[in-house]
């Protein structure tokens, strides 16, 4: 993909300092004010149903907030999502994927055919393939009703679609239905139901 520009080396410092702000006056403030932090972060969650899962309680995700692992992970996403390319309408990028027998394909093939929380599953950043392999097979033991593949560890999915750390999108021949906004905050699963209602009606 190359180097990036000195355009977009001066909008990532940029970012650099709004999120260094964000995280030290969050920290700020929640040693300040912690009951009056956790209220206003629980709101947010009820936007998201974080709140709602009785085995997800806010002891295992607000202490996690404005440390350094957080910050470095809001800075990558913010990162990322600079360089979003996906456009509504516009053709969806056909990145490669990896079905988890192992065999490559590309994302409309499929289609056609450092921050955590506590008290979560416990995944490490991923150093080859099978790592990546190993910890989709997590998601697969819970029995999802769809199919399951994963980014290559180049993570050209995850970059072209800016889905970290997660983006829900409906692609139809190739073309963008819909692009969600950014989770966990903004993940709106109800706005694709309503989208493929409406498709099939």
């Amino acid at each position: 993909m190359g180097l990036p520009g000195p355009g977009l080396w001066l909008k990532r410092f940029w970012v650099f300092l709004e999120v260094a702000v964000h995280v030290a006056v969050g920290k700020l403030l929640l040693t300040l004010f912690p009951d009056r932090v956790k209220k206003n972060i629980l709101a947010m969650g009820d936007k998201t149903g974080m709140t709602r899962n009785p085995n997800f309680s806010h002891d295992n995700w607000i202490p996690t907030f404005f440390s350094t692992q957080y910050f470095w992970f809001v800075l990558k996403v913010r990162w990322q999502r600079l360089e979003d390319t996906t456009e509504l309408g516009g053709l969806a990028p056909n990145c490669p994927v990896v079905h988890l027998s192992g065999q490559r394909c590309n994302i409309w093939d499929f289609m056609q055919d450092g921050w955590a929380f506590k008290n979560n599953v416990d995944i490490r950043n991923h150093q080859n393939l099978q790592d990546r392999l190993q910890a989709a097979h997590l998601l697969l033991a819970r029995s999802p009703q769809c199919p399951v593949v994963v980014d290559t560890m180049q993570n050209q999915s995850s970059e072209l679609y800016a889905a970290l750390p997660e983006r829900l999108y409906i692609i139809q021949e190739g073309r963008i239905l819909y692009k969600g906004k950014s989770g966990p905050w903004n993940y709106n699963p109800e706005e694709v139901r309503d989208v493929l209602e409406k498709l099939h009606s």
